[in-house]
């Protein structure tokens, strides 16, 4: 499971679709996109860009009209800026109408493994980490659901106010989300509640249950991330999958190649790929786990292999890893490989590839031995390991 951060206005957008009504906030990244403003209306546009503090950095503007919404998208659309140390362009915003607030509220859900929590304060700061004292935090066990008994300690709300809580509470609960908060919740001068600044996280693994629920919406990379054609379609394969792929390019031009499983066990072998010094020559970060098909195995590794013989340096490695499989089928997974290497058997000879193996699994001999015997037949170098070595063995092998 990957904690993923969604747009501001993808998370409203949802909540208000779950009850039958319309959002009215506008995502804009082409200028005729603001063509849908009003004349006679005030808004507030700022990136949503899975980054925060959008007014301390001086990328929240309040009460501009249609002519002068316009302006401010010219001047920071495509514009470099540095968030905490990583440089990206601006180029997807949100615009709200301006809501004159009378008071506000800030509200937040998180969870843990057998709790939901939910998080209020009648007082709302900016700063609400520097003024958490103020915040009332209730635990849910997640095998009920939000009622009156558990909402008594939030004093002095209004029935309002408490039937928002139970309804962004469902919401919560209902599509996906591993934390969503509101920073803050506007009640304004009518007395209407309006949510004003979102921030939203969700289990990317539930992709494939919440194909309804998300539908139209990207899960999209964080500030500065390029992808490149092969990580959008790993990403793309992901969500099409009760199994987990992930692929993150880290240097082009690296020597090792990996294709893990599971995230702790990716961490390890890049950690000690690290340490013993070949840090500038990893290629990538990710993970083929949670029992994909023999077919989603092959796909991932001939994106793997399009993208490791692109490279046209002799001499690289190909590390397949993975620890225990707790219900992982390695026949099915190791067929997938061994497909996808026979489909690039040439230009692997060519280029030297050497493959690197260590698996542990309840059948790991029998499906070791003919993973061998394939790279044997196909004439491709390998080192082939199960549970008779540490998990680690395999990396000093590596000759750079």
């Amino acid at each position: 499971m990957a904690q993923v951060a969604i747009r501001e206005y993808d998370a409203k957008k949802m909540y208000f679709e779950s009850i039958w009504k319309n959002y009215s906030g506008i995502q804009i990244q082409e200028i005729s996109d603001l063509e849908k403003l009003n004349e006679n209306t005030k808004y507030v546009i700022k990136p949503d860009m899975l980054f925060w503090k959008r007014g301390k950095r001086w990328l929240l503007w309040i009460g501009l009209s249609k002519s002068e919404c316009i302006s401010w998208f010219k001047k920071h659309k495509n514009k470099l800026e540095n968030i905490d140390w990583v440089n990206g362009t601006l180029d997807i915003f949100l615009v709200e109408e301006l809501i004159e607030s009378s008071v506000e509220y800030y509200l937040a859900f998180s969870q843990s493994r057998t709790w939901d929590i939910l998080h209020f304060s009648l007082n709302w700061w900016v700063d609400i980490e520097e003024n958490w004292k103020s915040v009332i935090s209730l635990t849910i066990p997640v095998t009920e659901t939000l009622n009156d008994s558990h909402l008594w300690k939030l004093w002095n709300i209004d029935t309002d106010l408490k039937n928002l809580i139970v309804s962004l509470w469902e919401y919560y609960r209902s599509y996906g989300f591993v934390s969503l908060e509101f920073n803050p919740i506007s009640r304004n001068t009518w007395g209407d509640l309006i949510l004003l600044d979102a921030v939203a996280k969700v289990d990317d693994t539930e992709h494939f249950l919440q194909k309804e629920h998300w539908k139209g919406m990207q899960l999209p990379n964080n500030f500065g991330f390029k992808e490149n054609t092969s990580e959008r379609y790993i990403r793309e394969l992901d969500t099409q999958t009760w199994a987990s792929l992930k692929l993150k390019i880290l240097n082009p031009d690296a020597r090792i190649w990996t294709l893990f499983a599971g995230g702790g066990w990716s961490l390890v072998m890049t950690d000690s790929l690290w340490t013993l010094g070949f840090a500038n020559e990893i290629w990538n970060y990710g993970e083929c786990s949670g029992n994909p098909s023999r077919e989603f195995t092959k796909e991932y590794t001939k994106v793997l292999l399009s993208e490791l013989l692109a490279n046209q340096k002799k001499g690289k490695y190909l590390i397949i890893a993975w620890a225990i499989a707790n219900f992982t089928h390695i026949d099915k997974t190791f067929a997938g490989i061994i497909d996808a290497l026979k489909e690039h058997i040439d230009e692997i000879q060519k280029q030297e590839i050497v493959v690197l193996v260590r698996r542990w699994w309840i059948n790991e001999k029998k499906w070791l031995q003919i993973l061998e015997d394939a790279c044997k037949e196909l004439k491709i170098p390998a080192i082939i390991t199960g549970s008779d070595a540490y998990m680690t063995t395999i990396l000093n092998e590596i000759k750079l």
